[in-house]
């Protein structure tokens, strides 16, 4: 694609088919996650289940110590790329590998020497479950390290666009993560092989990210150099990263270490599974802002601004409308999902903390977009001092609320920095990328959510019906259907619906039908 037509594309049909693509291989995971779940949490029981929790939660803390390396080498491979600059992206690569390797090195080494301390301050459970804390211990060293080279490899692919790779591998992955226990746990091993099946998908990953890289960047080199010149250019883009990515951690990870340390390792499992269930609304996050991130970093390197703002408000539109009517159902029948989800214990201690979180992971969505076009427009300081607010917000609240009201008390401490931070700064994003707030609002919000409250009175008015899973599904995919029906003819425009028809090859008289009603 030359640059002419590469401005001329179609930023709506480019911006759907890669969500698309995104969104198809997650929801095969989101499918095992919901299946298979139930089985790993009984046969492990709450406290071993705790274990597995804090274990996949230490290899979170890899974007923070790849010093925000993974993502400034997508923003500048995908510059370079389409300028055939292949002799930069390798010093940028092979420098990034480098870093990635001493850094996990030493995140590794920082948690198995103190490992002792580490378990009596964060996994407290009975005494049946002391004999596994130090082989947790190492196998979250060894997670971490793994996830660092992950954030490296996976940004190739990223850069370039090809989600269609990405999804590929990440499916591979999470079958294994997802059934991978299922199938250990029937052949009677326990929580060690659990550990490691787990470790194992975080290894499968690395090593298909390589291999792909290798293939699409035949000259890519694996073995790690350092080179100053391409490290200070990374790193003069990647400090306001690392400063955002040590401030989501706090957002995301810390809570559980705070309710570990204060409660028993039951409670992390008690909140662990609305959080993990809230946090399949983030998967569209991340379906969404991995592709508008290189792709603003494109536009924005082509100077064509209309083509950056029409990203901006499409893509918004589209976050909200994928997110939106999943924060509904969570908001309108959280203890129905989890009694015939996980049982009615699960229900009674997660049904408040669930629906609090569903809100506090749609408003975090929200400001998604509105910071991948910053970064992708080389403005990373401004999402970073907004991600220090939010950091410094849900700090205090965890450390005041979890103490006196446990996990609804880390629920609360998830929704303030959100509800308080997020609209501030997409209002600022907007002013300062010279966007059309108005148009964004309408047309991201207005629309979406008056969708959304037709959805929310179907639920609200059938939830007395549902006695039992089967039935829940069946009404949480009507409810879905409702907002997706009306979402096709009251909150897309007719270019959004000619590529989601086209898309999905829908018959054209439907499409004719949908373009004639809205020139009525």
């Amino acid at each position: 694609m030359n640059d002419s037509q590469a401005q001329k594309s179609g930023v709506g049909r480019r911006l759907l088919s890669n969500t698309i693509l995104n969104f198809g291989g997650q929801a095969l995971i989101l499918v095992l996650t919901f299946v298979t779940a139930p089985y790993t949490v009984h046969h492990l029981g709450a406290e071993y289940f705790g274990i597995v929790a804090l274990v996949q939660t230490v290899a979170g803390f890899a974007g923070f110590l790849n010093l925000g390396i993974g993502r400034a080498l997508t923003k500048y491979v995908s510059e370079l790329f389409w300028k055939h600059e292949y002799g930069q992206i390798n010093e940028l690569f092979t420098t990034a590998w480098a870093t990635c390797i001493v850094g996990g090195s030493l995140g590794l080494l920082v948690l198995v020497g103190p490992q002792k301390t580490i378990g009596q301050l964060f996994f407290k459970g009975g005494p049946e479950v002391e004999h596994v804390i130090g082989y947790a211990i190492y196998v979250a060293s060894i997670g971490l390290f793994t996830s660092m080279l992950l954030e490296v490899v996976s940004a190739m692919p990223g850069a370039l666009q090809r989600f269609d790779l990405i999804n590929r591998i990440n499916v591979l992955t999470g079958v294994i993560r997802c059934l991978g226990p299922v199938v250990l746990l029937k052949m009677g091993y326990g929580i060690r092989a659990v550990l490691v099946v787990n470790l194992l998908s975080n290894v499968t990953g690395v090593i298909a990210f390589m291999i792909v890289s290798r293939k699409l960047i035949p000259s890519l080199s694996l073995v790690p150099r350092f080179h100053w010149s391409a490290f200070q250019r990374l790193f003069s883009f990647s400090l306001p990263l690392l400063v955002s990515a040590l401030s989501t951690l706090i957002v995301t990870r810390v809570d559980r270490f705070i309710l570990a340390y204060y409660m028993p390792l039951v409670a992390v499992t008690f909140y662990t599974l609305p959080y993990s269930l809230s946090e399949k609304l983030s998967m569209g996050v991340a379906n969404i802002s991995s592709v508008v991130y290189p792709f603003a970093s494109e536009l924005h390197s082509r100077d064509a601004h209309d083509k950056l703002e029409e990203l901006y408000v499409r893509s918004s539109k589209l976050l909200v409308i994928i997110t939106l009517p999943l924060m509904i159902l969570l908001l309108a029948i959280p203890g129905a999902i989890l009694r015939f989800w996980l049982g009615p214990e699960y229900a009674a201690q997660g049904a408040v903390c669930l629906g609090i979180l569903g809100v506090a992971t749609f408003l975090g969505a929200l400001s998604a977009v509105s910071t991948m076009t910053a970064l992708g427009a080389g403005k990373a300081w401004m999402p970073a001092a907004f991600a220090i607010a939010s950091s410094v917000i849900n700090l205090v609240s965890n450390l005041l609320l979890i103490p006196r009201y446990g996990i609804n008390g880390a629920a609360l401490g998830a929704l303030l920095p959100q509800a308080i931070v997020v609209p501030v700064f997409i209002v600022q994003t907007a002013r300062s990328m010279r966007f059309s707030l108005g148009h964004m609002l309408w047309g991201a919000l207005v629309r979406p959510f008056a969708c959304a409250s037709a959805q929310f009175a179907f639920l609200y008015f059938l939830q007395g019906f549902v006695g039992n899973l089967f039935q829940l599904m069946l009404l949480s995919a009507s409810s879905l259907a409702v907002f997706g029906i009306l979402v096709i003819f009251l909150a897309i425009d007719k270019d959004e619906r000619n590529a989601l028809f086209l898309h999905f090859r829908i018959s054209p008289i439907l499409a004719r039908f949908s373009v004639s009603t809205e020139s009525k």
